[in-house]
């Protein structure tokens, strides 16, 4: 899950709801292709966090990311201090990083460096 760690700006970033496909989750990145939300993949810049589920009429709220907003979520591998300034990708489900650096989109800044995945802190690329 991502989860606002700072902001480079006081002002927050306002919020929309847009189409998106069923099953995306809270926390999650999603991509804005064809006038709709989609899972983001491991390589492709996110252009929402979802901050909640789907309303009734299947919108779900959603805040752009910006380079002003630094992300804190989990690695779903070690993540160690050599990475800081590497980007890498999301895992899976969007929702979390991996410490995969070829075609990354996640900047890493700092990291706990816990084996096998901690807490990682960064801004999308």
């Amino acid at each position: 899950m991502f989860t606002i760690a700072s902001r480079a700006i006081g002002a927050v970033e306002p919020f929309c709801y847009l189409p998106g496909d069923e099953g995306l989750v809270p926390g999650a990145a999603a991509a804005l292709t064809g006038g709709k939300l989609t899972a983001a993949t491991a390589t492709t810049r996110p252009t929402h966090i979802l901050i909640g589920p789907a309303r009734p009429d299947g919108l779900y709220p959603a805040m752009p990311v910006l380079p002003t907003t630094v992300f804190e979520t989990k690695a779903n591998a070690t993540v160690a201090d050599t990475l800081v300034g590497s980007a890498v990708t999301l895992n899976e489900a969007g929702d979390g990083v991996t410490a995969t650096t070829a075609s990354g989109v996640f900047r890493i800044l700092a990291t706990d460096g816990q084996d096998g995945g901690g807490t990682v802190r960064g801004c999308f690329i």
